[in-house]
């Protein structure tokens, strides 16, 4: 393709309210146009891009018996019911509408229900099985903040898988075939060296799942690596020990009760008292699906929503309201604690707290926080404490005992294992070789593609601009026209002809910029390879060849130049 036909132009600056480097970048480059936040279209050179990255997902999916289809985005409000999903603590009401006739449909941000409910239709006995879908489907998650670019935005595309399988171990084996499958994906775009499977929480989809990480300074996670294994953990599953904190009291003081009318928070708390956080307590109540419970954590941590839903088994977890607050302990918000702690309230404690002495905790009551509090002395010691705990810099692996690395990463995949949980809600069964009806063991696999994209230009890419490897980019070669002679002109477009007729694609800068310009461009866009044809090259008969990611060009003759594109 030649730069005069594309409709598409570089740019020096993005919009000035796009913050992300990737999205700065693709727009300036001209792979995407921002609709508006966190909705971009892909232009010519951006969809190009897509569907490379699309075609070694594919690759690999149909390598382990994938079967490609595409689902419809609309489904019925009876699709999500079965599962419990059409509620709106769930999915957000933005993704559901009604069609004139009344009837109510969602948008389609996931599509485990509607796969269930077509195959129910084609798998009814074991010899139907084991079967495995994907499909490259737009998705939509309405996002509060949109402000990494493709990489996390309102609408995207997403490769998304289902397996279906007889029983555990046979969903197992695939299960784990997925995993490798998805590392030969990221090992094949370039980002193998700095992607981790990680445990993680299942979120609306499942208990628990497997995230695949990527190491990228623009990403919103975190994951916690043992130097050892290199296993790694998502944030919020992380499991960790609280280092021994060093200050701690040996001689237990007399329990007194603070007055302090208005005085909430533990920083605030921590000054008042005159003692570390590490020796204050952190008291939240939630509704566990029924169940009131206080989770108590160490002043200087946070309540890990995922570990206590765990620890608890609930299919619900809530925090409470302030009416719900006040009601249950009978003060003001902000001076819970486990001091007159009303019963019939589940008291569940971090790990943290066990080695504490003389601290501080709510006493139930409105302005009272109780200081100087021991565990059997002043309030009942748990028979059993746990992790409920938000992992933090400095924590340790319980097992192994080592402190964690930390990274910040962008998540590029994710695989879930249903189980027959979603198979029992929506009766999705086959017929065994004994003639009894089974639930099929289910399990869910997804690959961001755009957010893929989105990482490969953060962590791909210079002051310059973008630099694609030769698997992903959107041509292989960047040849540029230095003059507008007869001589010059035909010289490139020989060259443009005889690199297509190796098999390589070619964009082909017969424009009028300076030369500067055209460079600039070439290093913007970001392809792996350019080439220059000039007066100065024709006359030596040779061509000047320089790597995207190298500083230096070389001049290369006819058969060289062919022998380092095509081998």
């Amino acid at each position: 393709m030649k730069t005069s036909e594309l409709f598409t132009r570089t740019a020096r600056q993005a919009p000035a309210e796009e913050v992300s480097k990737n999205a700065q970048l693709l727009i300036r480059a001209g792979y995407v146009y921002k609709m508006m936040a966190g909705v971009y279209a892909y232009t010519p050179l951006g969809l190009r891009v897509l569907e490379n990255i699309k075609q070694i997902v594919r690759e690999e999916m149909n390598a382990i018996g994938g079967q490609e289809l595409i689902m419809s985005s609309l489904q019925k409000k009876e699709t999500w019911d079965a599962t419990g999903r059409w509620d709106d603590e769930v999915v957000d009401i933005w993704f559901k509408s009604k069609l004139k006739d009344g009837t109510e449909v969602g948008f389609a941000w996931s599509h485990e229900e509607a796969i269930i409910e077509m195959l129910k239709t084609y798998l009814t006995s074991y010899k139907d099985l084991p079967i495995n879908v994907y499909q490259f489907q737009t998705k939509m998650r309405n996002e509060l903040r949109a402000k990494s670019g493709i990489m996390r935005g309102r609408e995207f595309i997403m490769k998304d898988m289902y397996s279906c399988s007889i029983n555990a171990e046979q969903h197992e084996a695939f299960y784990q075939s997925s995993i490798d499958a998805y590392m030969r994906v990221f090992n094949r775009v370039g980002l193998g060296d700095v992607t981790y499977v990680t445990f993680a929480s299942g979120g609306a989809f499942t208990q628990y799942s497997h995230e695949f990480q990527t190491i990228c300074e623009a990403g919103e996670d975190k994951i916690y690596q043992i130097p050892s294994s290199g296993q790694a953990f998502n944030e919020e599953v992380a499991p960790s020990r609280a280092p021994a904190f060093a200050d701690m009291p040996t001689e237990q003081e007399d329990m007194n009760v603070v007055e302090a009318e208005g005085l909430t928070g533990v920083g605030a708390i921590a000054e008042r008292l005159a003692i570390p956080r590490e020796r204050t307590t952190k008291t939240m109540l939630y509704l566990a699906d029924d169940e009131m419970v206080a989770a108590v954590v160490r002043g200087d941590y946070a309540v890990n929503v995922d570990k206590l839903r765990a620890v608890l088994d609930a299919q619900k977890l809530q925090l409470a309201s302030e009416d719900n607050i006040r009601d249950i302990t009978g003060a003001e918000p902000g001076y819970a604690g486990l001091v007159n702690m009303p019963e019939g309230v589940r008291v569940i404690v971090d790990d943290a707290c066990e080695p504490l002495v003389n601290f501080e905790t709510g006493a139930n009551k409105t302005g009272q926080h109780a200081a100087n509090i021991n565990w059997d002395r002043d309030v009942t010691k748990p028979d059993t404490f746990h992790d409920i705990k938000m992992a933090k810099k400095g924590d340790i692996h319980p097992e192994t005992g080592e402190v964690y690395t930390i990274h910040k990463t962008a998540e590029v995949g994710n695989i879930f294992n249903f189980g027959t949980q979603k198979s029992k809600d929506t009766n999705f069964s086959y017929t065994d070789e004994q003639g009894e009806l089974q639930y099929v063991h289910l399990g869910s696999y997804g690959i961001g593609v755009t957010r893929l994209m989105g990482v490969l230009a953060e962590n791909f890419s210079d002051e310059k601009g973008l630099r694609w490897s030769d698997e992903v980019a959107p041509f292989r070669v960047y040849l540029v026209r230095i003059g507008n002679d007869e001589e010059t002109i035909s010289a490139a477009d020989t060259l443009y002809a005889k690199l297509q007729s190796w098999g390589i694609e070619v964009l082909y800068d017969d424009s009028e910029k300076r030369p500067g310009e055209k460079f600039a461009d070439a290093d913007l866009i970001g392809i792996p390879h350019r080439i220059v044809v000039s007066p100065k090259t024709i006359a030596e008969e040779k061509y000047e060849y320089k790597k995207r990611t190298e500083d230096e060009a070389e001049i290369l003759d006819i058969e060289s130049l062919k022998s380092r594109l095509t081998q």
